[in-house]
């Protein structure tokens, strides 16, 4: 589901990043929340059999065993064409639970500029 703000809504466009983007029209002010996305949250065993595949590098991580084994998590919609900066603009939230993961605005996002999140740790293993 995305949620729209101030006027303005995100859609999916071609990048000069990578591929394809998250692209916002409209002014998204800093703490706005973009967007509220259902996961399917996968077990251990599912996520080790995704990491032979392209499909990898459009999860959302959810948590980790003791042992090291990460969960993680397929985003629907238009979050999962969000592309990577360590200066990223907007911030992402994933609640296992609720099997969501909320994007919000860090900075004020202005009209035709691309959404970008951190990676995070996982920013070398996605990219």
């Amino acid at each position: 589901m995305l949620v729209r703000h101030e006027g303005g809504r995100a859609e999916v466009r071609t990048s000069p990043l990578h591929g394809r983007g998250l692209f916002v029209s409209g002014h998204i002010a800093p703490g706005a929340v973009i967007g509220v996305y259902p996961l399917l949250v996968l077990s251990h065993e599912d996520t080790a059999h995704l990491k032979a595949t392209r499909l990898y590098h459009y999860v959302f991580y959810v948590d980790e065993r003791a042992d090291g084994a990460a969960r993680c998590a397929v985003a629907f919609g238009e979050i999962s064409m969000c592309n990577h900066s360590p200066d990223a603009n907007a911030g992402f939230e994933v609640d296992a639970v609720a099997q969501t993961v909320t994007l919000t605005a860090l900075t004020d996002i202005v009209s035709d500029a691309e959404i970008l999140i951190d990676y995070q740790d996982f920013a070398e293993e996605a990219l």
